[in-house]
């Protein structure tokens, strides 16, 4: 893993004991996420998956069957879900078959490549997590926990 941008915005850290803007801290956790995923993934054979395949994959094995899903729950557009579909669907992590109730939909269906892949991030998100236990204790790191799922929750 490179250590890019490790100091924070701009060319200098900050000063001593003043804390980084939030959006930054939310980035460097959510790229030792990514790291973790990334090199978990490559260990099992899926080093050929981008990372916004990821959330996709996370958002079938959860139960959405359909790209209208996959855009509610990843807040992306109909174009880069339908880039992310194709890389599944032709990296065999997915299926596409038929709606039997509407024939004008197309579903999706992790195949087991999918949910091998799944797993994997799975894995290396709790694996990430134990580490942060580790570095906050666990009730600091459950409080941190609500206190974003709150936040998350309050989308417009």
């Amino acid at each position: 893993m490179t250590n890019r941008g490790a100091e924070g915005p701009g060319s200098s850290p900050e000063p001593e004991g003043a804390p980084a803007p939030l959006p930054w801290l939310l980035r460097r956790t959510n790229q030792r996420y990514r790291a973790a995923i990334r090199d978990r993934l490559a260990r099992g054979g899926f080093e050929a998956l981008p990372q916004p395949a990821y959330w996709a994959l996370m958002v079938l094995a959860q139960g959405a069957t359909d790209a209208s899903q996959l855009i509610a729950e990843m807040g992306v557009s109909k174009q880069a879900v339908s880039k992310v579909i194709d890389v599944l669907v032709s990296g065999g992590f997915a299926d596409r078959k038929p709606n039997d109730a509407d024939r004008r939909r197309t579903d999706l269906l992790l195949s087991a490549k999918g949910r091998r892949a799944a797993e994997t991030i799975v894995e290396a998100a709790r694996a990430t997590e134990a580490t942060f236990v580790t570095e906050l204790g666990a009730e600091r790191f459950a409080d941190l926990v609500h206190m974003l799922a709150r936040l998350a929750r309050r989308q417009d």
